[in-house]
């Protein structure tokens, strides 16, 4: 049946019967003593509130409402007409064919309204994410063969299905779920590990410092040193070259060492700097001097939401706390005999 004559099938029973009912109904009202007015009216006050309820049933639904008042409304007012209605028979004597006859249209007209309202409001409640529960097809050979087990399995399912929508209630539908979103929900239940080996793979170019700061971003919280640790990785080097090399002569510039690449942390080895000052305090320490060379150490070091610019002040303000240096020392001579 398409669905013009389904309408048009559903139209045709309705009328049939609010008809019945409603001609039930008028005539106990009469009984009464009630004017006609008021006799026609019942119609409307007892099948047709049940009939609208269950309109606003299925529009609470369409708009993630809950139905239950109206609901529970439909069925006290049919519930009163179905009374009414076998009220009515008694009265002409009708016995139990007369109660049936008066009664079941109402209840037959509020049971097919239910059910034609069932699919758009199913389709509402999946729109708002909302996935209701089924009952397993075991099928009447396992219920007749293992009645235990597919009972206990029909429960187990179901508890699955309340813990795993309590867990969901609040959320958005995942048609709405961004993709940042739902790469945060996976890497959530995924080993650190794991994911920075996932990262390393899609960015091979980014150092530890950056990596680790592309991770948090999706909820994997790891630093540049555990990032460092699992791929087996040194942080970025450095090229460092002391400052407190006394030179006297010119020529003594072809006896020096060449400068040895030093990484961050085998210059600051067991100790770990929370902050810029802690960081710059410490390489003043150790005798570098150079700015560039501070700032790329403690770049690297605390991770690239670092500000270069703050290095820089922080290295001039601690720089000039410290006291002035001998004068006979590196100021072109004088100093040693």
């Amino acid at each position: 049946m398409n669905t013009n004559a389904r309408r048009v099938a559903m139209t045709i029973v309705s009328l049939a019967a609010l008809l019945t009912t409603g001609w039930s109904l008028y005539t106990v009202a009469r009984h009464y003593d009630t004017p006609k007015g008021i006799a026609g009216a019942a119609v409307a006050v007892f099948d047709g509130i049940a009939y609208m309820c269950l309109a606003l049933a299925s529009d609470a639904a369409a708009e993630g409402r809950s139905a239950f008042g109206a609901r529970a409304t439909a069925v006290f007012m049919a519930a009163v007409s179905v009374y009414l209605n076998i009220t009515h028979a008694g009265l002409i004597g009708g016995g139990t064919p007369a109660a049936a006859l008066f009664a079941v249209p109402t209840i037959g007209l509020l049971a097919v309204s239910e059910m034609s309202w069932a699919g758009p409001r199913a389709k509402a409640r999946a729109s708002h994410g909302e996935r209701p529960y089924r009952l397993p097809q075991f099928g009447g050979w396992a219920w007749l063969l293992a009645p235990d087990r597919a009972g206990r399995a029909v429960k187990d399912r179901a508890i699955a299905h309340i813990t795993h929508s309590g867990s969901m209630s609040g959320q958005r539908p995942d048609k709405d779920r961004t993709a940042s979103a739902a790469l945060r929900d996976h890497f959530a239940d995924m080993d650190p590990a794991d994911a920075i080996h996932i990262g390393h793979r899609s960015q091979p170019g980014l150092p530890p410092a950056e990596l680790s700061a592309l991770l948090r971003t999706y909820g994997v919280n790891v630093d540049p040193v555990q990032v460092a640790l699992v791929l087996h990785r040194r942080p970025a080097e450095h090229t460092l070259e002391r400052s407190d090399t006394v030179r006297t002569d010119p020529d003594d510039a072809l006896t020096e060492p060449a400068p040895s690449p030093l990484t961050g942390t085998d210059k600051l080895s067991g100790q770990r700097p929370d902050n810029i000052a802690d960081a710059v305090r410490v390489l003043l320490k150790k005798g570098i001097r150079d700015k560039a060379t501070a700032v790329g150490i403690t770049c690297d070091l605390l991770g690239p939401d670092t500000n270069p610019d703050t290095v820089r002040r922080t290295f001039d303000r601690e720089l000039k706390k410290l006291p002035a240096p001998d004068s006979g020392i590196g100021q072109g001579g004088g100093g040693y005999a």
